[in-house]
């Protein structure tokens, strides 16, 4: 098996997000992963929040400067898919603390990081 494919693995994404030594890039390129493998699939948006995705996706947008629009365009695109059309999902969002984060974003002077919000 190649070692990109590891990187793919569920638990290797988490630990690139929880990561305090990992740089913008590396969690920019984490969490479109994340994004991307839960986005309408229920069993994998499930998976990932037993395995504590979302709070550290939350700390992801709590830890990133305003700044930093990219990381904070994928971070609230995933919390959104976490959210979307699944009630376990909506829980883990609220539970994780994200709503405070996802208000501050709406104040934010990057039009692509507002218009994940709405």
């Amino acid at each position: 098996m190649p070692t990109s494919a590891s990187t793919h693995r569920p638990e290797d994404l988490l630990t690139r997000l929880r990561s305090a030594n990992a740089d913008a890039d590396a969690k920019l390129k984490a969490l479109r992963e994340v994004k991307n493998q839960i986005i309408g699939n229920r069993t994998k948006k499930l998976s990932y929040i037993k395995l504590g995705a979302v709070p550290a996706v939350v700390s992801v947008i709590a830890a990133t400067a305003d700044d930093c629009s990219s990381v904070l365009v994928q971070s609230a695109a995933a919390i959104g898919s976490f959210a979307c059309g699944f009630e376990a999902g909506v829980q883990a969002v609220l539970r994780a603390g994200a709503f405070p984060h996802l208000l501050r974003l709406l104040s934010n002077s990057n039009g692509k990081v507002v218009s994940q919000l709405i």
